[in-house]
């Protein structure tokens, strides 16, 4: 750079799940992407319409009269990972802004949603973790 100037600050997005391999993508931002100006947003993309959530919300049972430990874990799991990737992230890099943004799907199309919200927000650099499969992993 001439002048001694910085680079100029950049959006980078990671799509942030309770996986493993978010956390290696979170991983890799930070070492390998992100420099002190930029700003790092954690993407959380929820599925309102789940097949899942609405199964569950029919099937639901009354709570049991004594909390245990795993069932208190499993309703604060989703706050807890983000914040938990937020806090790993300003330690890892104390000058960089990082945020949280959760954003509900609509339809079943998760990549146009990441995509949409990369353009909304004006993002530069988008990571995404990978799903890899044994065969994968071995021969690359």
């Amino acid at each position: 750079m001439e002048g001694g100037g910085t680079a100029p600050a950049r959006r980078v997005m990671v799509v942030a799940d309770p996986s493993r391999e978010s956390a290696g993508a979170l991983q890799w931002a930070l070492s390998h992407a992100v420099v002190e100006s930029d700003e790092l947003v954690l993407l959380h993309i929820e599925n309102a319409a789940s097949w899942k959530s609405t199964l569950s919300t029919f099937l639901r049972k009354p709570p049991p009269p004594v909390a245990t430990p795993t069932t208190a874990i499993e309703g604060s799991n989703e706050l807890d990972f983000l914040e938990e990737m937020k806090r790993l992230s300003q330690a890892s890099q104390p000058k960089v802004q990082v945020r949280i943004e959760r954003v509900a799907m609509e339809g079943k199309d998760k990549a146009a949603t990441i995509l949409s919200q990369c353009h909304s927000s004006s993002v530069d650099l988008l990571v995404i973790g990978q799903r890899r499969s044994l065969s994968t992993a071995i021969l690359g």
